[in-house]
């Protein structure tokens, strides 16, 4: 009888990918929050270069104007530090992947080999009863 085979460290492995899949999401979580300051930066540069055409001069306007780019200033700085902190992020977080798929990987090559070996093992058993079978004939008459 032929037993299936059956990795030895297949709850590893699958809990291997399980971690994988959940590293890769947080990564990707990360890059969109990434890209999204990008946008909200990019959107207030722009807010701020079409600000500074305006017709009308009064000192009111140009006070209150004044005030608005420098908190657009102080915005656009706050997000690019926040951006900077979550590119280092990103970079940690791609590096955890990386690992994360070196570690599954292993087990995968493993499993590769072990299965090599059974096909083997399976192969070896089919000629060992092929052979015993051949010898029987030969008695048989």
């Amino acid at each position: 009888m032929i037993k299936r085979f059956e990795f030895s460290l297949g709850n590893i492995l699958e809990y291997r990918k399980q971690n994988e899949q959940r590293i890769k999401r947080n990564y990707t979580a990360l890059r969109q929050e990434l890209s999204s300051k990008e946008n909200e930066a990019e959107r207030l540069s722009i807010e701020k270069f079409n600000l500074m055409d305006v017709g009308e001069l009064t000192v009111g306007r140009m006070q209150v104007q004044q005030r608005y780019l420098i908190e657009l200033d102080r915005r656009i700085g706050e997000i690019k530090t926040e951006s900077l902190e979550l590119q280092n992020k990103v970079e940690m977080a791609l590096q955890e992947v990386v690992q994360a798929q070196k570690e599954r990987k292993v087990l995968e090559k493993l499993e590769e080999k072990q299965h090599l070996v059974y096909l083997q093992e399976i192969k070896h058993e089919e000629q060992k009863q092929l052979d015993e079978m051949g010898n029987r004939s030969k008695f048989a008459f």
